[in-house]
Formats: C-alpha cells, structure tokens, sequence
C-alpha cells in the first residue's frame, strides 16, 4: 500500500485533528469519516408518535412539493 502526499489549508488540518482519535491515523480518521455507514431503517420507525407533528410535517412536504413545481 503506497502513500500520497496531499495539501490542505489549515482550518481544515486543524478540524481533522479535532476529530482524530487517540491511537488513530489521519489516514484512519479520514476512512472513519467517509464510511458510509448502511442505516437500518426499522430503527426509526414509530420515532414520530405526535399525531399533531406528523400532520404538521405532511402539510410542510405538500406545500414544499408544490412550491418546487412551480419553479420548473
């Protein structure tokens, strides 16, 4: 496995520093970062039991769905 030398501006350096673990590479915490990691959706469900919320959210999608066609 070969290396690469990459530049990056220091804000960003310093933001991986901050999020690298003790132990860890900067090579490990940049793969730890970009794993996407699969979700199980079962997880969420019944997350929302607020019957209030719920209308809420579906009034808040349809008017958003409506607007987006409006701008085609």
């Amino acid at each position: 496995m070969g290396t690469k030398t990459i530049s990056i501006r220091d804000n960003t350096y310093d933001l991986l520093k901050n999020v690298k673990r003790e132990g860890e590479s900067f090579s490990d915490t940049i793969d730890r970062l970009l794993k996407k990691e699969k979700k199980n959706l079962s997880d969420y469900f019944g997350a929302l039991e607020d019957e209030e919320l719920l209308e809420g959210l579906e009034e808040d999608s349809r008017k958003i769905r409506k607007l987006s066609r409006l701008r085609i």
